[in-house]
């Protein structure tokens, strides 16, 4: 069977551009329960590196370093690769590291491999369309990142990855400890059609959409934040706005704290005994009532909510509040030439006074997977992998993150620091190699241990009632092929309700015909994934 790139790229069922429909191996697209049948998962063994600084008081804390461990330990033998090239299709969000042959970083990874790697690194804006392209000329290569919003995902991976279930499942992963030292909530996400077939990249809750403020700012207007309800936020908003000085309260909406302090689901949830989303509640035209407000008052950068450039906004101080995800303060203190920038985490919460119900991100980023092979390969391939995940502490770790010390990063103490060759050739201490693989994400802030303080306080306040996506690790045929379009008519009716383009009362209206167009489908396949895991 052929299929065009144009049809494809189109967005026809990515089911038949890649032949699913002549494998007899591929599971039924409307076999929900076969598509969501669970396996067992791998055993979490979780690495005992350098002692975290501050105690881990919930399971879903990360560690937290002040500084990066003197003299760390190299923890891996030999080399991972079986000399071989090594072919991948990864993306970034950093500028694109130069080449191989013109980057030291990346010749010296080829070296530790043993293996040399050659990667095609595509923009992540742009990767959905680029992973189209390589899965309908077979070029996605041996590892390759892979698209969750492709359609029909289960049915690809049957198709295009290799099964690594007799390699990863129970016991088995331990002979690749640091693929076994996921938590086995970032597995989940991995499973497809009763079999293990990716690897997660994974960001626990790093990856969750919060509330960041400018203290430093704060400070320097004498205004206190606090732990603010919606009442606290809007006035500090308005204390701190003066569009002269051009400075608004918010870089965007605020939509994380606010849904913190109504209570609002993470997406799908159980309620009262039938899985409801979010955007059918009442609190949830709140939410769009609140912020339209705070667009309508002018506490909001005029481009907010139709732009995205909130990174520059709060790193100049154009904003004194911006929504981020907490792993992305590192990168706001990198960005930062002010020196005393300094950024705090409020904790919010609602009218009664109580911590707001936060809303946690999927735990992996996303996740990778393997093109089918020989057993040989598949396991030269997961040593690769495996190595790609050596945890915070390690010396691969180091070496992965920072590079080369002399030439990408320099010791401040302990604490090593990028040099320009640093941010270029090891792309600002993210190298596209960890969207392949990659370790728990720590809260290590190098320089700012106040930082780490912040979060960690705040952490600790919020994670006791914090939820995880219900949905997450459950399939949904619809939501495959439908929900991307869905949610782009919700959240275009969104900006326009807060830009007062459209009434609020629009929404109910949106609301039915968003159901009926796929949203109660969605429900429906969801519910009975979840029976046939278990969940319900």
């Amino acid at each position: 069977m052929t299929i065009s790139r144009r049809t494809l790229l189109g967005g026809s069922l990515a089911a038949a551009a890649v032949g699913l429909s002549g494998c007899s191996t591929v599971t039924r697209s409307t076999d929900i329960a076969a598509l969501n049948k669970p396996v067992a998962l791998p055993t979490y063994k979780r690495f005992e590196g350098p002692k975290p600084d501050l105690p881990r008081s919930h399971p879903l804390m990360p560690d937290c370093f002040y500084r990066f461990p003197a003299n760390p330990t190299k923890v891996t033998n030999g080399v991972p690769g079986d000399g071989t090239d090594v072919v991948g299709t990864t993306l970034t969000s950093n500028p694109i590291p130069p080449t191989a042959d013109r980057n030291p970083y990346w010749q010296e990874l080829n070296r530790r491999l043993g293996s040399p790697l050659k990667l095609t690194i595509t923009a992540a804006t742009d990767y959905p369309n680029k992973f189209a392209t390589a899965v309908a000329g077979d070029t996605l290569g041996d590892l390759f990142n892979v698209d969750s919003g492709f359609a029909y995902l289960p049915q690809f991976l049957e198709a295009r990855a290799q099964d690594l279930t007799e390699y990863l499942s129970g016991d088995a992963i331990l002979e690749y400890p640091f693929l076994a030292n996921a938590p086995q909530a970032s597995w989940r996400g991995c499973v497809f059609s009763g079999g293990i077939r990716a690897v997660p990249i994974q960001r626990g809750v790093m990856s969750s959409n919060t509330l960041l403020a400018r203290q430093d700012l704060l400070d320097q207007l004498g205004v206190e934040l606090d732990s603010p309800t919606v009442d606290d936020l809007v006035k500090v908003a308005k204390a701190v706005t003066d569009e002269k000085k051009n400075r608004w309260g918010f870089a965007v909406p605020p939509t994380a704290a606010v849904s913190a302090m109504l209570g609002l689901p993470n997406g799908w949830e159980v309620r009262d005994g039938k899985l409801v989303h979010s955007r059918e509640l009442p609190e949830h035209k709140q939410l769009l009532s609140i912020t339209r407000q705070m667009v309508k008052d002018g506490l909001i950068h005029p481009d907010g909510v139709a732009k995205n450039n909130q990174k520059v906004w709060f790193t100049q101080g154009s904003a004194v509040m911006t929504q981020d995800t907490y792993s992305s303060i590192q990168s706001f203190y990198r960005r930062a030439t002010n020196e005393n920038f300094s950024i705090t985490v409020p904790v919010s919460r609602a009218q009664d006074g109580k911590v707001g119900r936060v809303l946690l991100g999927s735990p992996n980023n996303s996740i990778a997977a393997i093109r089918p092979s020989s057993p040989e390969r598949t396991k030269a391939l997961l040593r690769v992998l495996n190595w790609f995940a050596a945890p915070f502490g390690t010396e691969e770790y180091l070496f992965r993150k920072f590079g080369l010390q002399g030439r990408h990063y320099t010791l401040n103490g302990t604490d090593p620091q990028l040099t320009k060759d640093g941010g270029s050739e090891v792309c600002l201490g993210e190298f596209p190699i960890q969207y392949l693989a990659d370790g728990p994400y720590p809260a290590y802030f190098p320089g700012h241990t106040e930082a780490v303080d912040n979060l960690y306080n705040h952490l600790k306040a919020v994670l006791p009632t914090a939820i995880l996506p219900p949905a997450y690790g459950l399939y949904s045929p619809t939501q495959s092929t439908k929900g991307k379009i869905l949610d782009t008519r919700m959240d275009a009716l969104t900006k326009d309700i807060q830009l007062g383009r459209a009434d609020l009362s629009a929404w109910d209206d949106a609301v039915a015909d968003y159901r009926k167009s796929g949203a109660d489908a969605i429900r429906n396949e969801l519910e009975q994934a979840m029976a046939a895991k278990g969940e319900n």
